[in-house]
């Protein structure tokens, strides 16, 4: 778990107190942000692996 997470769940549980009175988006901020850069990663791995895939059948032929 990251620090993300975390700030998450600590969120999630004041807001189920009544200690912040904040909407669930902002609740849920530190995990969406997680969340992008997750897909922004598995996206660039993605196309680096694509690439060196292009680059393999490349040297094949």
């Amino acid at each position: 778990m990251g620090l993300l997470e975390i700030l998450t769940i600590i969120f999630v549980i004041c807001k189920l107190i009544g200690v912040i009175s904040w909407s669930w988006w902002l609740v849920f901020l530190p995990e969406i942000i997680a969340i992008c850069w997750y897909v922004f990663w598995i996206v660039i791995y993605v196309l680096c692996f694509k690439k060196t895939k292009k680059e393999l059948y490349k040297w094949d032929s």
